[in-house]
């Protein structure tokens, strides 16, 4: 896609090696990572495969973090949910800091080197025989949706973990208070000389059940908090999902 120089762009700071990137942010909603599967792609090993969204709507720019490893910053605030850019703001991907500007806000354009933006095209690769691999942006945006959709799966399953663990935690401590105060109670009654049948009254045995069962529940939700953290860690390297798996790329016709 060619680079309108109407359009609002990023334009590369640091690391020295990406320096006066520019990356065009055109309407609508394009991704940005060091993967092939992204729509604004930057070599750099601090990125994930797909970091973070671009979106331009209504004439405003917005960033959105896609549950990267390195997180997303704007101004040196974490974006923890899409956050609308303006002229000068300072976003920084993982390592990579890139700063925004909107043509005609901050005079003349500065020189810039082309973006990394991979362009709409078709490959094929050598023909031996073997299938023709036909890859086209409509498949990467696909393997994108699915990424943000695991992510988010992900997140609820830790939210859910995280409001069990509390859950548990109280459970365990109120049942276990309870059963202590109980418990001294039925001793200073005995101290005194009251009779009692068993020390074991029903709120003892009521609020140690409570306390059991509380514990057993902290031992599943933290358990569960330690399987979805690990998926979230591996988004970026487990094969089975379908935006890890390779890209091959040929040329047709001579065409690079």
């Amino acid at each position: 896609m060619a680079m309108s120089s109407d359009d609002p762009r990023l334009v590369v700071m640091y690391p020295s090696q990406l320096a006066g990137t520019v990356l065009s942010v055109g309407p609508g909603r394009r991704s940005l990572g060091r993967g092939h599967a992204a729509d604004l792609r930057l070599d750099d090993p601090h990125l994930s495969s797909i970091h973070a969204a671009l979106s331009q709507a209504g004439g405003q720019t917005s960033v959105e973090d896609l549950g990267s490893r390195n997180g997303t910053l704007v101004n040196g605030e974490p974006v923890r949910r899409p956050r609308v850019l303006h002229d000068g703001d300072v976003v920084q991907f993982g390592m990579v800091r890139a700063r925004y500007e909107v043509p005609g806000s901050t005079g003349m354009m500065p020189p810039a080197r082309p973006a990394q933006e991979r362009p709409i095209r078709f490959d094929v690769d050598r023909q031996t025989g073997g299938q023709i691999n036909n890859v086209g942006r409509d498949q990467y945006n696909h393997y994108s949706q699915q990424r943000e959709s695991f992510l988010r799966e992900v997140a609820a399953a830790r939210t859910r973990a995280r409001h069990l663990i509390w859950l548990s935690v109280v459970m365990s401590f109120g049942g276990g208070l309870v059963a202590a105060w109980d418990f001294s109670n039925t001793l200073k009654r005995a101290a005194e000389g009251e009779p009692f049948e068993s020390p074991f009254s029903p709120v003892l045995m009521t609020s140690l059940a409570v306390g059991v069962a509380g514990s057993v529940l902290l031992w599943i939700a933290l358990i569960m908090h330690i399987v979805t953290a690990a998926r979230g860690k591996k988004v970026d390297s487990d094969p089975r999902h379908g935006w890890n798996a390779p890209v091959h790329r040929g040329r047709v016709g001579g065409w690079d």
